[in-house]
């Protein structure tokens, strides 16, 4: 984005926010730090991604996830052998 563009959007914004009440404003700069956390978020996720190959740990993250019941530790008996 060109800083003309963004010079554009930033002058948009202002007079946007110039007719808003506080509380209105507070929740405009809560909603940008949310899709600021969200974008750093798909970054971290991305650079992740990059460095499976090089680190083979990486590649495990996940793979005890299942729509199983959770409780398998406690009565593993009980899913093995049925209602004892």
């Amino acid at each position: 984005m060109s800083s003309l563009q963004v010079a554009h959007y930033q002058e948009k914004v202002m007079k946007e926010l110039a007719g808003l009440s506080s509380e209105k404003i507070d929740e405009v700069v809560n909603f940008i730090c949310f899709l600021k956390s969200k974008e750093a978020k798909k970054k971290r996720k991305r650079k992740v991604r990059s460095e499976i190959p090089a680190n083979p740990l990486l590649s495990v993250i996940g793979i005890g996830e299942s729509e199983s019941p959770h409780d398998l530790a406690q009565n593993h008996d009980r899913y093995v052998y049925g209602d004892i």
